[in-house]
This record gives structure tokens, C-alpha cells and sequence, in this order.
């Protein structure tokens, strides 16, 4: 793979960026916004317990017990320690409270804290009252700064287990692809030799399937990444020709040996018979890949086999639509709702119809069919055909001079 470690390393990179971003804002966060939160914090507890001091000043009543100087406690009942008639202001500070200019403070207890404020009129001037409050101050800085750094690593972790798991999956499908077309090479380059002159259509298909191998390689060359679709003149009629040929005996199978009828412009034409058409055929030439029109025909094909003829007829129809050239399969089958087709063309649905049919498939066909087409220019869309069952409609880009009918 000469782009896929740049390719690969740019996935990675685009895989770690939010955990980057996520990062980068939790540092910021622990270093400029954590310090002014704890800080913010500490003053509003200091605001609501010196206003809690100024009450009792104001109400002595609100005071849960009183102290005086050289008298102890003299009313209510003190909580959570003694407090000796010796103590000094000294002692009621001494749990960190500063602010000795007015003589108030509080002691930090479990759950709450107790407030005291000096009285400061001449008679109460040895005075002590004190309240019990619920005024916590939150640990900001310790819940921050202690499970902060955790859930950063813990992302950073995850991240890199994830990287790792989308490197080593990378590598497995890149490992797979590589030995897959590895081994399909060498079978079908001696099929070329075996095959005889006159099988054309043998011949045909046997060097797609050889060019579908070299487009794998060119898929793990750039590193996970579709080549670009060629823009050259595609015959479709030759094109769905070519892919019809692929599916025409198990077709027969089920219509009894008859073929998917054709309609070409507004009329019909004669069903395709050993793999040409009888009489003059509109050439309805498109600008495109050739290799990816025939697979996304295999694929159209392929799936009206499998979901629409047991039900109910199919019928193809070629003609043009402004710039377009478009094919259409028209089946009568079971259909779908308007939720299943509004979904049918994304990666791994699988219609309620289809599930129930017991008909294997992983469901990506169709989103690698319209990928192709739309790669190429074009669309593939589905609609509901009438009274029931469903319209495919592939259009790609008209090459110029391409309608005319030939022989």
C-alpha cells in the first residue's frame, strides 16, 4: 500500500481529534476555571457565614448558645466540643478564621460548620454567640483536580484502544484483500488460456472478472480508497448485454426458458436471444467506467432473480431523459414500503421482504451500486411501480451523438 500508511494515519488522526479537543478543553479547564471556582466557592461560604455572624449580633436570639468570658456557656446548649470559661479570642480563632477586627469566625464540623460573632455593645463585650449552621464548603479543587486527570485518562485510554482496534481491523481487511486477489489471479489468467477461441462470451467475462481482481489491488495500492471510474463512451445495451449473460440460464429456470422482455425508447424490441438482440437496436452510448456500469447491471440483475421473478414478471427498459441515459428494472414482485425504499440503499439494510425470504446477502449491493453510479456521474434510485413492486432506475451521463439507432 504506497498511500495507505497516509491514508490510514489521517483515519487515525480524524478518529483521535475529538478526544484531542476533549483533552485540550479539560487542561484549560483544570488550570484557568477550577482555580476561580475554588475560589468562589470560599467566598461565598465566608458571605454567608459572616452574614449568618451579623444576625446574631443583630438577634441574640438566633444564637443556639452563649459564652461569656470567665463564665463558660450561660445559656443553651454547646455542640460539638467545650468551651471553658479561660478560652481567649485567641481559641475561638484557632480554626482558621481571621477577620479579628470584628471578632467573628466559625468552626468546621462534619457537615456544617458553627458560627460565632462577639458581642459589641460595652455590656455583652465579653460575649460570645454561636450558631450552628449548614454551611458546607464543597471540595472543589479535590473533586476537580483528583477525578479530572482520571476521566482524561481514562479517554485518552479508551481512544487509543479504539485507534488500535480500527489500525489492526484496517490491516486484517487490507491482509484478506491482498491474498484474496492474490489467489483469484493466478486461476483466472489460466482460464484465459483455456478457454476456447470461439467462446466469446466466456472470454468476455473471464477478463472482467480479471479486471475486478486488478481494481482490488488498486483499492489496497490506495490505501483503502476506490480508484477513480474511467470517463469513456460505455455502450449500455452492450454493457447490461454482457451482464444478462451471466444470469440467463438460472432467468430461463424460472420463466420457463423465456427471456427478460426489452423495451427500447417507447417501444418494445425482441427479447434478448443467445446474447444479442434481433434487429436494429438504439445505441444508447453513456460517458462512464465500463467495468463498474457491468457490475452495477450484475447487481441489478442479479437481485430481480433472486427478490422480483418468483413473484411476478420483470421487464427492462432503455431510453433517455435529458442529459441521462437510463435503464430501468420494472418488476412486479412484492415491493417495499416507503420507509424500506427510503433505506434500501444503505450500507447492510436489508428489506423486511428480503429477511423473510431466507435468500442470503449481506445488503451492501445496492449502496455499492449507486456509490459506482453516482462515482461515475449518475444515480441509482428506486421508486414503487404500479399496482405493486418497485422500479430501479440507473442514469449516467449521455455521451454526445449517442441515440442514434444502429444495425
Amino acid at each position: 500500500m504506497y498511500g495507505g500508511n497516509w491514508r490510514l494515519l489521517r483515519s487515525v488522526a480524524a478518529l483521535s481529534l475529538p478526544t484531542v479537543v476533549v483533552v485540550a478543553l479539560g487542561v484549560r479547564f483544570l488550570l484557568n476555571d477550577v482555580p476561580v471556582i475554588v475560589r468562589d466557592e470560599k467566598e461565598r461560604v465566608r458571605a454567608a457565614s459572616e452574614h449568618a455572624a451579623k444576625a446574631m449580633r443583630e438577634d441574640p436570639l438566633l444564637a443556639d448558645f452563649v459564652w461569656e468570658r470567665g463564665r463558660g456557656v450561660v445559656r443553651g446548649v454547646a455542640q460539638f466540643g467545650d468551651y471553658p470559661a479561660k478560652m481567649t479570642w485567641k481559641d475561638w480563632n484557632s480554626a482558621g478564621a481571621k477577620w479579628s477586627r470584628d471578632m467573628w469566625g466559625w468552626r468546621v464540623f462534619d457537615g456544617g460548620r458553627l458560627v460565632w460573632a462577639r458581642g459589641m455593645g460595652e455590656k455583652d463585650g465579653e460575649t460570645v454567640y454561636a450558631r450552628w449552621t449548614d454551611i458546607e464548603e464543597r471540595d472543589y479543587a479535590f473533586m476537580f483536580y483528583l477525578f479530572g486527570p482520571i476521566f482524561l485518562i481514562v479517554l485518552v485510554g479508551i481512544t487509543f484502544l479504539g485507534a488500535r482496534f480500527f489500525v489492526d481491523y484496517v490491516r486484517s481487511r487490507d491482509d484478506f484483500l491482498a491474498a484474496t486477489a492474490h489467489d483469484l489471479t493466478t486461476p483466472l489468467v489460466g482460464m484465459r488460456y483455456s478457454i476456447g477461441r470461439n467462446d466469446e462470451e466466456a472470454k468476455v467475462l473471464n477478463e472482467r472478472m480479471i479486471r475486478l481482481v486488478a481494481n482490488i489491488k488498486d483499492f489496497l495500492r490506495l490505501g483503502g480508497k476506490r480508484p477513480k471510474p474511467q470517463r469513456d463512451e460505455v455502450d449500455l445495451v452492450k454493457c447490461y448485454k454482457e451482464a444478462y449473460v451471466l444470469f440467463r440460464e438460472d432467468i430461463r429456470d424460472v420463466t420457463d426458458g423465456s427471456d427478460l422482455p426489452i423495451e427500447m425508447g417507447t417501444g418494445p424490441t425482441e427479447p434478448l436471444k443467445n446474447g444479442t438482440f434481433a434487429g436494429p437496436v438504439p445505441n444508447f452510448t453513456a460517458m462512464g467506467d465500463e467495468t463498474l456500469v457491468v457490475q452495477i447491471l450484475w447487481n441489478l440483475i442479479g437481485n430481480d432473480l433472486k427478490y422480483a421473478l418468483p413473484y411476478g414478471p420483470v421487464c427492462v427498459r432503455f431510453f433517455r431523459k435529458d442529459c441521462f441515459v437510463c435503464v430501468e428494472f420494472v418488476d412486479e414482485g412484492q415491493g417495499m414500503s416507503p420507509r424500506e425504499m427510503a433505506r434500501a440503499f444503505d450500507r447492510y439494510y436489508r428489506a423486511k421482504t428480503v429477511l423473510e425470504s431466507g435468500k442470503g446477502g449481506f445488503g451492501i449491493g445496492l449502496c455499492t451500486a449507486r456509490e459506482f453510479a453516482r462515482s461515475m456521474g449518475g444515480d441509482l434510485t428506486v421508486r414503487a411501480n404500479s399496482p405493486h413492486g418497485c422500479i430501479f432506475t440507473l442514469s449516467l451521463p449521455a455521451a454526445k451523438g449517442g441515440n442514434e439507432a444502429v444495425s
